[in-house]
Formats: structure tokens, sequence, C-alpha cells
């Protein structure tokens, strides 16, 4: 049984301090702080809504939100605050299977309470609201045992027990993913983010080959991760966009206009963009539409999706990101080794070995 369905079944769960997929461990989520949430529904059901528009400039893709979704924007998103008054909703993005949310905690949650109590109290209500539209109704509350805040078990613990038939389904998948809003500027992405969500899952859908994560692919003798465009593995006019600190400006000047001058021919420029010449050089080639071969120190989650313009450069079928290692979640500084690998496998890649 996972949490989500103890909880719902009614069953006593001991809260931890955080309990998301993807959290910051020295971040303390009792405390004020603004984060965009991401909750996913199970085995990425369609409930919320369908997916429609064009991208011809016609009708902008949209969600035409289903009855639950339309429930979810005008009555459960509304709870959130009325149960918790320290936390607004400022953005609500109703996607077919999964949701985002710009959240403000303004005042510290108090003793014992944390974001995640938060979460998991709207994920209750939402479940509770599809039950009620599929006319399952609700089931007697029962009260736990040495329950000393009414209002957590109200939004969170009190939920409809076992039906006779077993548990009866949640909607979402255990846990959530957060980011912290840590600097300026980060907000307005987010909201465009949201905003762009509907266009982004569109594309998406025409060109399901560029955005599938595929393991296990041979490059440059090496069993790698790979997304995006990988036929640009087969054009042999590839250079490897590589700065070293000895260069003078003159030399990555020059270098500069090799590179450029190779994706405007139609070649691939390929790199790890680790220091920030290697970046700038890449992020003109992206701008200039050229072909990019994007070396990563880490690799890719199932449903990964590029961000910002690489997002709309991998559509084109202009990019191909690669990496010879696994997945993490780990916040950590890329090593000298691993720069010095990844340099390394540029260069054979772009020499076709």
């Amino acid at each position: 049984m996972t949490r989500e369905e103890a909880i719902v079944a009614g069953m006593e769960v001991h809260d931890i301090q955080h309990s998301m997929k993807r959290r910051t461990p020295w971040h303390d989520y009792s405390r004020k702080g603004t984060y965009m949430l991401t909750l996913v529904v199970r085995e990425r059901a369609a409930l919320f809504g369908q997916l429609k528009g064009d991208l011809n400039g016609n009708i902008a893709p949209y969600v035409d939100c289903s009855m639950l979704g339309t429930a979810i924007k005008q009555e459960e998103i509304q709870k959130i605050h009325h149960f918790y008054p320290q936390v607004e909703v400022w953005k609500l993005c109703v996607m077919p299977d999964h949701l985002h949310m710009i959240v403000r905690v303004n005042e510290d949650l108090g003793e014992g309470k944390h974001l995640g109590m938060v979460v998991r109290g709207f994920k209750t209500g939402c479940t509770r609201a599809w039950w009620k539209l599929q006319d399952l109704g609700e089931m007697p509350k029962e009260r736990r045992q040495g329950e000393k805040d009414k209002e957590q078990e109200q939004v969170a613990n009190t939920v409809p027990s076992a039906s006779p038939e077993g548990l009866r389904p949640v909607i979402f998948e255990e846990g959530y993913c957060d980011k912290i809003l840590m600097h300026e500027g980060q907000l307005d992405n987010w909201k465009h983010y949201l905003d762009d969500n509907p266009r982004r899952l569109m594309m998406k859908r025409l060109h399901p080959e560029l955005f599938t994560v595929l393991t296990g692919m041979e490059v440059a003798g090496e069993q790698c991760q790979v997304v995006g465009n990988r036929f640009l593995i087969d054009i042999p006019d590839k250079m490897a966009v590589i700065v070293h600190r000895r260069y003078t400006d003159e030399e990555n000047a020059r270098l500069r206009e090799e590179w450029l001058a190779c994706g405007e021919r139609g070649g691939v420029l390929v790199s790890a963009a680790i220091s920030p010449k290697e970046k700038e050089v890449l992020r003109e080639a992206m701008n200039r539409g050229y072909n990019i071969i994007l070396l990563r120190e880490n690799g890719f989650p199932k449903l990964y999706k590029p961000a910002g313009e690489a997002f709309d450069t991998c559509a084109a079928g202009l990019l191909l990101q690669i990496s010879p290692w696994e997945f993490h979640m780990e916040k950590k500084v890329i090593t000298r080794a691993q720069c010095l690998h990844l340099n390394a496998m540029a260069e054979r890649v772009a020499c076709n070995e």
C-alpha cells in the first residue's frame, strides 16, 4: 500500500519533514517561501481535460477542462487558502494528466506543519471531488485516536475509509515535485512556463520521437542516454566546441568564427558547454538555428523534456542531448574528471569515431 492509499483509507501515517519526489534537503518547508509544484495523475490518466487548439495560429493550444478539472480550478484550489490562510496560490496550470501551481507561503506554517501537509490535503480534496463526480458518494469520517489538530484532520487525514471491495482509487501519484524561488527573474520564467505548457505538450505529441529518452545507444564507444534528433550523429561535418584556459582572446575569436561557420553551412557543433565562452557559442548557435549536440553530466528522467529555448530547438530537430551517465537528482558541481571525460567524448563525436 502506498502512502496516498493509506491516507485515503483513514489509516494513521507518521509524517516526515519532506514528502516529495524532488526536494532540497537544507530547506525548511515549514517556513516562508515561494514554490512551483507539480502533481501528476496516476498512470498519466487524462482526468483533468483534453488538449485542444493547434499550432497554426488559428486557436492557440489550450486544455479544455473536464468536470473534475473545472472543480479543481473553481473549488479545490480555493480550499488551500481557506484551511491554510498563510498560503496563497498565485497561479494554476491544469494539464490533462498533471497540475502545476505557483504557491506562496507568506508566514511560517506553525509547529508540526509543512508544505507537504498542505499539498497532501489538496490532493485528498481532489480525490474526494473525483469520487463525487463518479457518484461514489462519501463514506463516514473516522477520527484517528490522539488527533489534536482538527484543521489538519479536516484537510488531510479525515477521508473516506475503504469500501467493501477494497481501497477506493486516489488520483495522484505519491509525492510531488517542487522548485524553490531563489533568484530574480525566476518567477517570470515560471509564469511563462505554465502559460506555455499546452503549446509545449502539443509539440511533444507531434514529435514524440524527438522527446523520447533512449537508453543504451552507443556513442563514441560508450553506452549513453540520448534525447533529440539522433540522426545528427550521422552528419559528417561536425566540430567540437571546447575552450581551453590557455587560449588567447584572438584564438577564441578565430575559433568562434570557425564554429559558427560550421553551423551556418549545416554542420553540427558538439560541446559539453562547460565554460562561459562555450555556453556563449552554443547560445548563439541555438539562436541562429544551427545543429547542436550537447553532452551532459546528468542523464534524463523517464519523462524528460528540455527547458526554455532548448525545447523548441529539440522540436525542430536541431538538438541532440547525450549523457554517458544515468540520471540522478543530486545537486552537485561537475568534477574536473567529468569535464575532461565529456570534452574528450565531444572530440571523438566530432571526429565521427
